[in-house]
């Protein structure tokens, strides 16, 4: 389905005279695109259902921009991503933590941003590692900005992205 969309998209980029990326090129971005709004409308679903809409959302727009930033490991199709992403970001809303649990994610998946961010962008992406400090800063900052909001859900958010940030992606995989 998605090799045939980049191709007649190939097809009618090269006939309007623009320089085509390559089919290859196409499905991948196709595939980027087909991921993200497929977690981002189940996990919205799920959370408009459970009456969490807003904090799902939150959740959505934050973790979006920390894994942006710091990285981290793919699972080895789009498929499993869509189902693992789609659980883990569903189920964070629902939990409620004791504050030193909030607290003592929050410190740890801090540092573990200070050492470990931002991971695996040599692997997918065409960051230049002269941004790789800022990336880091940002990353650092974001998480540690829950010590002042004080939220259980981002601590959990937090900790999963830390923990994805220790995971190697073999080289050529991840979706």
């Amino acid at each position: 389905m998605l090799q045939r969309a980049a191709t007649a998209l190939h097809a009618r980029i090269k006939e309007s005279g623009a320089k085509a990326p390559s089919v290859p090129v196409i499905v991948y971005a196709l595939e980027i695109v087909l991921n993200t709004v497929s977690i981002s409308l189940l996990v919205l679903i799920v959370g408009l259902l459970s009456g969490e809409m807003l904090r799902t959302a939150e959740l959505l727009v934050i973790f979006a921009l920390l894994r942006f930033i710091s990285g981290g490991y793919h699972l080895p199709s789009n498929a499993y991503c869509i189902v693992v992403s789609t659980i883990v970001l569903a189920t964070l809303p629902h939990i409620n933590l004791p504050e030193s649990v909030m607290f003592g994610l929050t410190g740890a998946s801090s540092l573990m941003m200070i050492i470990f961010a931002p991971a695996n962008y040599d692997q997918y992406a065409r960051i230049s590692p002269k941004h790789y400090p800022l990336m880091k800063l940002l990353a650092c900052i974001i998480v540690a900005s829950n010590l002042l909001l004080q939220s259980d859900m981002l601590a959990l958010a937090f900790t999963v992205q830390a923990i994805l940030l220790l995971i190697k992606n073999k080289s050529g995989s991840g979706a």
